[in-house]
């Protein structure tokens, strides 16, 4: 019973996030930022989108984002498809997942490049960079609850938990000035959800 308990909020906090990230999606894909973040939408929601829909700068921008979806979709499509799962596993074996991410990450590279990001990384705040000098990346924490949330822990499984958490553990350097940046982030997030929720109440 412990660990399925373990596992509720566990859960619940991915789904926080998820739908978190969520929200910034649909902000990220709205009209508004395709128009320069300077245009305010009307109650005519359908006659902004046809006058936006007949400037060309704006067509030329959407053809482009469609092209850079396709790319991604695609390469994730084909890979999938069984035929071309079973090449690259005869073919590369056991690196065959890895040939997958790695496939995946130059398409990324691609969408990068065009749209003149440069390194991801580098789209970082300082205070962000800060943080990931100081921790593992938080997927371990979803890493740590599946190694120790589980009905019985054999010898090898108590070994390699204990060994990863001792691993994970040894790198956090966490300060003052990152939790002071963790908080602020945690505040942006409630409050980019209570807008959200504002926004449908009207």
């Amino acid at each position: 019973m412990a660990p399925a308990l373990l596992l509720v909020p566990a859960a619940l906090a991915s789904f926080v996030l998820a739908f978190g990230t969520g929200v910034e999606f649909v902000c990220f894909t709205s009209l508004q930022p395709l128009l320069g973040g300077t245009h305010k939408l009307g109650p005519d929601t359908r006659q902004e989108w046809l006058t936006a829909l007949q400037d060309p700068g704006i067509l030329a921008v959407l053809a482009r984002d469609l092209g850079l979806l396709l790319l991604f979709v695609g390469q994730h499509s084909l890979m999938a498809a069984e035929p071309v799962k079973t090449w690259m596993a005869q073919h590369f074996g056991v690196l065959q997942r890895s040939l997958y991410v790695a496939c995946t990450a130059l398409a990324l590279q691609v969408y990068y490049h065009v749209l003149g990001l440069g390194e991801p990384l580098a789209l970082k705040s300082p205070r962000a960079l800060r943080l990931f000098e100081h921790l593992r990346h938080p997927v371990c924490v979803e890493l740590l609850t599946v190694l120790w949330a589980v009905p019985r822990l054999g010898l090898d499984r108590i070994l390699l938990a204990s060994m990863l958490t001792l691993y994970l553990g040894l790198a956090h350097g966490l300060d003052q000035q990152d939790l002071r940046y963790l908080r602020a982030q945690l505040q942006r997030k409630l409050q980019l959800l209570a807008g959200s929720h504002d926004g449908d109440a009207e």
